[in-house]
């Protein structure tokens, strides 16, 4: 966030009506927290120079008030309050992208009941509300990538609806307007969705999750905006959050989760033609890990876990070490 090269944080508090910010060291530890106050019940969070300043900027969701506020970074490794969006009751999922290739960052919103919001970035900080789409019933988490290969970003979105099995891809013209999403058949009332290349193939590849029903989808980029479920794969109790990356330091894509209702994280080695081995890494973290982030924090070239715990309040650092999996910092 202060562009110092080393990983900081940033934690939603929903019931506090504000978020942390943690600046990183590089030993993976962090300096004294910075309290930044939010709308009602925030809810998620994205982050982007959205001012042209190249000072990273937060993007937030307030659930309790139908907003989305723009935080503005400052030189001081400071924020300031911008504006607030007003996007529809209940907003949820948001991230950044530029939709309209104006080389200006947007935002796509999705509203708890039934929509996709896009938002224009103006440049200097300010949003002005472009669409707003259909996207189904109970919207969830969206990611954002080019997906079919046309130079225009996309939208992928998880429905978290009983009943639905399937996902909404939203393909980007390019001038900030989407056509009619397509349906990524295969979904199992997924409330999470990322993207990596898990069979390095060079095209993406979704990763879903669904609490529900205690299970990990992968579905297989063909570069073209299609997608092939490779396969249905046991989590533990309540997958949530996920994140992709090299866990393991063999150079093959892998997937972490968190997993609410058993109060662990699982690390599940990925083979490398998007499969995975079997058994996965359990670690215990304590009740309702709520979010999940990785990167390498204490600068050893090595990917680490951050994970946050909704009952306790508190946040935990898992550091890889060379001879084992991860370690708890």
């Amino acid at each position: 966030m202060n562009n110092d090269e080393f990983p900081d944080l940033l934690v939603v508090n929903s019931a506090g009506n504000s978020l942390t910010y943690l600046e990183g060291v590089g030993d993976g530890t962090f300096k004294s927290a910075q309290t930044i106050e939010t709308g009602r019940e925030p809810f998620a969070v994205d982050v982007a120079d959205f001012n042209g300043d190249r000072i990273p900027d937060i993007a937030l969701s307030n659930y309790g008030d139908g907003n989305v506020s723009i935080i503005l970074g400052q030189k001081d490794g400071l924020f300031k309050l911008k504006t607030e969006v007003k996007v529809g009751r209940l907003p949820i999922a948001i991230a950044a992208g530029d939709f309209n290739n104006d080389e200006k960052n947007d935002l796509a919103v999705t509203l708890r009941f039934n929509k996709l919001i896009i938002l224009l970035g103006v440049g200097d900080g300010t949003f002005k509300v472009a669409e707003a789409y259909q996207a189904g019933p109970t919207p969830a988490h969206i990611t954002i990538a080019d997906y079919n290969s046309d130079g225009n970003q996309d939208v992928v979105m998880a429905l978290n609806a009983v009943k639905v099995r399937h996902h909404k891809l939203f393909l980007g013209n390019g001038d900030g307007t989407f056509i009619a999403p397509k349906k990524i058949t295969g979904g199992n009332q997924s409330s999470f969705i990322t993207h990596f290349d898990m069979n390095q193939d060079g095209k993406l590849d979704l990763i879903a999750s669904s609490p529900m029903k205690d299970s990990l989808s992968i579905y297989l980029g063909d570069g073209k905006g299609g997608f092939s479920k490779q396969a249905d794969f046991a989590g533990e109790k309540g997958p949530h959050n996920i994140i992709a990356g090299d866990f393991t330091g063999d150079n093959i894509p892998d997937v972490v989760v968190c997993n609410r209702r058993g109060g662990t994280i699982s690390v599940v080695p990925g083979r490398g033609d998007g499969s995975f081995v079997y058994p996965h890494y359990n670690y215990l973290v304590g009740s309702q890990p709520r979010s999940i982030t990785g990167a390498d924090f204490n600068q050893d070239g090595m990917m680490d876990i951050a994970v946050v715990l909704y009952q306790k309040q508190i946040l935990e650092v898992f550091l890889r070490k060379a001879n084992v999996p991860l370690d708890d910092a």
